[in-house]
């Protein structure tokens, strides 16, 4: 990392920063996710997107081939693919190795593609993973798998609603290491929500990260209207005093979990109020199974749907320009755990990454910038 350059990239995005939000208009796009699908098997505790009805579908594969061609996405630098289920999309296949034809011309500094899944369909997840990690590493893109993991064990199975979850998890995560020997592209982590269930089994699930080389994301649920649907859940879902103080201890050691994510947790247990940047609607959107464009996957605000009109228009409109003015005063953004927007606001925001790198100094912020994945943002 040229530390010069650093700084000052930091710094002009700083001043950027303030200068759209005070204006309300939008940067450009440099992280998108797509939930390619609400379809699901699990039944998880903390999450009703399984309860949209079968009958809904999915937006075929040309729609949203057509979406990743749009000008807008020319700065794309990240792509998370998303559901429901993605592996249950029998096209999932198809779109990656779009997506490696497409890079040179609609998004030619994508480095990072990530899927989330939940690791049950063994086969075929070993199966898109072995066809299509030679031809995203000759495009030049990183293919992260974060593969949701709520404990080792049995009580994974009761928390995602589904019999041998963990078992075939376990198989999966087997098979991924041994593709990830002969393939430096693949990087593979675990995804974990934190629910009064589990909140006690954390250090187990830490462990089993560390034997498998596997990086941690590892965060409380979130209770939203939009993208859980899970507001009927809330009562349930709440952390007992005993159950925070836990939570506490857990993120009290720093090998557990990336060091930005972990600081804003402290926080946020502390005080039950999260303080944090974040650039939600100005280089990141979300587009959900339906089409419908969101800044933020948190906040019921739709900008429009992707069938009607083009992405970069929608970007662009009045209402996403307030929606930009707003961010950070929403109820949702006071008690937003959700670390993926927070590690792409970091470098976008500018000075929260200066006033770290005075802190701590450039040797741990390098550190901390590869584990967060920071550099394609600093480039």
């Amino acid at each position: 990392m040229d530390r010069a350059r650093t700084v000052s990239k930091l710094v002009s995005n700083a001043l950027r920063y303030r200068l759209l939000k005070f204006s309300g208009r939008p940067g450009r796009l440099e992280a998108l996710s797509l939930e390619i699908t609400h379809r699901c098997f699990c039944r998880c505790r903390m999450c009703n997107i399984w309860q949209i009805p079968p009958s809904v579908p999915d937006l075929p594969l040309s729609v949203w081939t057509k979406l990743l061609s749009a000008p807008a996405l020319r700065n794309l630098r990240e792509l998370d693919i998303t559901g429901g289920e993605p592996f249950l999309r029998q096209d999932l296949g198809e779109l990656l190795a779009w997506i490696c034809r497409a890079k040179p011309s609609c998004f030619p500094q994508l480095q990072t593609l990530a899927i989330t899944t939940n690791g049950v369909l063994t086969e075929r997840i070993l199966k898109v993973t072995a066809e299509l990690i030679g031809p995203l590493r000759a495009s030049g893109i990183d293919l992260v798998l974060a593969c949701g993991l709520d404990a080792v064990g049995e009580l994974h199975d009761r928390i995602r609603g589904l019999k041998a979850a963990w078992a075939k998890l376990n198989n999966t995560l087997t098979g991924l290491k041994q593709l990830r020997g002969s393939n430096t592209n693949l990087i593979l982590g675990i995804k974990t929500t934190v629910v009064p269930d589990n909140v006690q089994q954390l250090e187990p699930l830490a462990d089993f990260a560390r034997e498998h080389a596997l990086f941690t994301i590892i965060s409380p649920c979130i209770i939203t209207a939009n993208r859980f649907g899970n507001l009927d859940r809330q009562e349930d879902l709440q952390f007992s005093a005993v159950e925070r103080k836990a939570l506490r201890r857990f993120y009290t050691d720093s090998s557990v979990n990336w060091d930005g994510h972990r600081q804003s947790m402290l926080h946020f247990l502390a005080t039950g109020t999260a303080q944090k940047p974040c650039s939600a609607g100005f280089n990141t959107l979300f587009i959900r199974h339906n089409g419908e464009v969101f800044p933020c996957p948190l906040i019921a605000a739709s900008l429009g749907n992707i069938k009607d009109a083009d992405l970069g228009e929608l970007s662009a409109s009045a209402q996403a320009s307030r929606f930009r003015k707003r961010i950070g005063t929403f109820a949702e953004c006071k008690l937003c755990t959700e670390p993926g927007l927070e590690r792409i606001a970091w470098p976008y925001e500018g000075l929260t990454c200066l006033n770290l790198l005075a802190r701590v100094g450039f040797r741990d912020f390098e550190r901390l910038a590869d584990q967060m994945g920071l550099a394609k943002y600093l480039a």
